[in-house]
């Protein structure tokens, strides 16, 4: 095991670090909740222009062929027209 001199962190930052993980247990799920309520609020044009700004995002040219995302493209194209 290390030496105490050789940690990163003073006992004070390792408690802080501590208690803030602890408030995230019981903030996260809250949040996460919250979350998929408006998510689930959302209209299906809302959602589909959503879409649409994420897919401008994407970087052609990476990761498999992505056989069958065109199509996809063009259906969130005609959702958000709506």
């Amino acid at each position: 095991m290390a030496s105490k001199a050789s940690l990163p962190y003073d006992e004070k930052a390792r408690a802080e670090t501590k208690q803030w993980l602890e408030h995230w247990k019981v903030a996260g799920p809250i949040l996460d909740a919250d979350r998929v309520a408006n998510l689930r609020q959302l209209g299906e044009a809302a959602a589909a222009r959503i879409a649409l700004d994420l897919w401008s995002m994407a970087r052609i040219g990476t990761g498999d062929s992505g056989e069958g995302l065109t199509p996809m493209k063009d259906a969130l194209r005609r959702l958000a027209g709506r």
